[in-house]
């Protein structure tokens, strides 16, 4: 017998919790504690390649959505079982040797739930007719940072060791697991992509996606840990996560709006210079000025940058369903990997943050240029059409 479909709103909580879960905290749990755990001996070079194998597996998740068509449902249930396991997991293993496996799986599991959650929410919201909404779904993403550096806050004042934080945090995405549970199939059916052929300017937007990736990756993964290592701002590492979970919670909304006022594209240069100056802010700036700058800026610019930006590739690619899906988040995938990797082989020289932080800038400058040019080329194809009596 089947259930009765949830309501529009239970729904939409339910995506909310289910991504606050897996991305908010099963997979951003690791950058405020990363702080803790590198003082109990973990190097920035392994934090690097832990943090590697974590995209690695969100990659592979987030591609086994686009080709797989059994039951979502399902699917994501399991996945959120796995993804709290695997958060529970590091607090209890204490082999490092370990965490490389547990943050792979973790990561299988965040990209099958947080692509599922996306499409079913979405699939809901379309068939009611209130796509507006859709940028709330992604509040579940800062909500879970947020709370994540808050209960790194509040062990770190009490003196507790870091494993802590990774039990605290399985707690309450254990506390989330009944709203999450309320997703259902909806009754829309589901475009499954590879119908006509791509503009060639897509690829030019999916170039432009890849360096978002890398462009943001690197401070989020390691902004605490900078924070950190900054005279005189040790106490302040949890709050400047907190402050990034705080900036991301209405930022797709926000960004949203501000495309549908502007455009797209002018919004995404926009978004794409703020966070440019925001992954250099704590180099450039001084103090708990840099730190802050930084942290707000990343936070109110990484989850607009996605949403705009898979608009725009819709829009080049109308037809191609989980096509265009599969082209973007592999390249936003690799990049994602790249960033740790890359930060990893830089730790060993003295300015090595640095480096890759100003490599994460030019990756961001780049990703805008690509998307200019997209631009470009799809206002000369359209000279021809003008012409034309």
């Amino acid at each position: 017998m089947n259930r009765p479909a949830p309501s529009l709103v239970a729904t939409l909580l339910g995506g909310i919790a289910a991504v606050l879960i897996v991305h908010g905290i099963g997979r951003f749990a690791y950058t405020p504690l990363l702080p803790l755990m590198r003082e109990d001996g973990l190097s920035i070079a392994q934090a690097g390649w832990l943090a590697s194998a974590n995209y690695v597996g969100y990659l592979l998740g987030a591609l086994f959505t686009v080709w797989h068509r059994g039951n979502r449902v399902r699917w994501l249930q399991g996945g959120i079982v796995v993804s709290i396991a695997t958060t529970l997991a590091m607090g209890v293993i204490h082999a490092p040797s370990l965490w490389a496996l547990i943050r792979f799986v973790s990561g299988v599991s965040n990209g099958i739930v947080f692509v599922y959650a996306s499409n079913l929410v979405f699939s809901r919201l379309a068939k009611e007719e209130r796509g507006a909404l859709g940028g709330l779904l992604y509040a579940g993403v800062g909500l879970g940072m947020s709370v994540s550096g808050l209960l790194v806050q509040g062990i770190d004042a009490l003196g507790w060791r870091w494993q802590w934080g990774w039990l605290l945090a399985g707690a309450i995405c254990i506390a989330a697991v009944v709203p999450a549970w309320r997703i259902r199939e909806c009754s829309v059916t589901a475009v499954a992509g590879g119908a006509g052929k791509p503009s060639g300017r897509l690829f030019w937007v999916v170039g432009g996606y890849g360096c978002a990736g890398l462009g943001y990756i690197v401070s989020a993964t390691f902004l605490p840990a900078i924070v950190r290592d900054t005279p005189g701002l040790a106490s302040f590492a949890p709050m400047s996560w907190i402050i990034v979970g705080l900036a991301a919670t209405p930022s797709s909304l926000f960004w949203s709006w501000l495309a549908h006022r502007i455009g797209e594209l002018p919004a995404l240069l926009w978004a794409y210079g703020l966070q440019a100056i925001g992954v250099m802010a704590p180099i450039w700036l001084p103090g708990m000025l840099g730190a802050a700058s930084g942290a707000l800026l990343l936070g109110s610019t990484f989850l607009g940058i996605v949403t705009m930006a898979m608009a725009l590739a819709r829009r080049h690619d109308p037809h191609g369903g989980s096509r265009t899906v599969g082209l973007m988040t592999s390249a936003y995938g690799v990049a994602q990997i790249i960033g740790p990797l890359l930060t990893a082989a830089l730790s060993k020289h003295s300015d090595g943050m640095t480096l890759a932080l100003e490599i994460a800038t030019a990756s961001l400058v780049v990703g805008a240029a690509l998307l200019i040019v997209s631009a470009l080329e799809s206002q000369l194809a359209a000279q021809p059409q003008a012409g034309k009596p």
